[in-house]
């Protein structure tokens, strides 16, 4: 089994992924509990099967944090039944993180005889993994940023006397094409950044389908559910203009895939 993890490469903005499949196997190895972040938006989407059996296999704690639930209403937050030890959270507000704190020395009291409790911290890019971190550190240990595959290499953060966070990079599942089939998925966890998508018009079109009204309301245009439709409206309205004044629908569509995965649009 093999995993990928997101690298941001000297040279460009975002060039895509790198293996590093001893690297995450590496964090499941060391760490005795594992959290892995989950989009509240996307729970199933954003989950790693075969990562979490690879978890439970080595016989570590799994904890499934289900984080940006204030994108979500209340009314809406996902069935979790079937998750492991399943906490929400949100970095924005601050909520579930008191509760997570106490799981995590709860489950770490089962390790007394370790000097040192890892807790890994594993997800895709983009799911929170660095805000969550921060929080749990009570201080910007983790880098945050907007843009996926920020975080370069395996940190170790203290959380706690003889407890030791440990972060790396997002994981992609090596199964995953990352440029065919599994790019809708990608684009909407924000795997892809806004700028290197392809076809974000289509994923615009997606969000539409998921979530009828949603982009209408935050950018207060009728509503439509022609994605066409919006994009050549928000264009007219952002002055997105190609050469002989025709609507630039890409940018258009790309500029809301960043609010989106910016977590503006609940």
């Amino acid at each position: 089994m093999t995993f990928q993890t997101n690298k941001l490469e000297s040279n460009t903005h975002n060039r895509h992924k790198v293996a590093y499949s001893e690297q995450a196997l590496d964090v499941i190895r060391i760490s005795d509990i594992v959290l892995e972040t989950l989009d509240a938006r996307y729970v199933e989407k954003s989950r790693i099967p075969e990562m979490e059996s690879h978890v439970t296999e080595q016989g570590k704690l799994l904890i499934h944090v289900i984080t940006k639930i204030d994108l979500v209403p209340r009314d809406k937050l996902p069935d979790v039944s079937g998750l492991s030890h399943p906490i929400f959270i949100s970095a924005k507000t601050k909520q579930g993180i008191s509760s997570l704190r106490e799981r995590i020395h709860i489950l770490a009291k089962k390790f007394k005889e370790h000097v040192n409790v890892h807790v890994g911290v594993i997800g895709y890019p983009n799911t929170g993994k660095s805000a969550l971190i921060s929080l749990l550190a009570r201080r910007a240990a983790a880098p945050v940023s907007a843009h996926s595959g920020f975080t370069k290499g395996m940190n170790k953060i203290r959380f706690a006397k003889g407890i030791l966070i440990l972060d790396m990079p997002g994981i992609i599942p090596s199964n995953e094409n990352l440029f065919g089939s599994d790019v809708s998925k990608h684009a909407l966890l924000g795997v892809h950044t806004p700028e290197t998508v392809k076809n974000p018009n289509l994923i615009v079109a997606k969000i539409m389908k998921l979530n009828p009204g949603k982009l209408e309301k935050y950018y207060h245009v009728p509503i439509t559910e022609d994605y066409q439709v919006l994009l050549e409206e928000l264009g007219k309205i952002w002055k997105l203009m190609k050469h002989k004044g025709a609507i630039d629908s890409d940018r258009a569509a790309r500029r809301i895939l960043k609010d989106w995965h910016a977590g503006k649009i609940k």
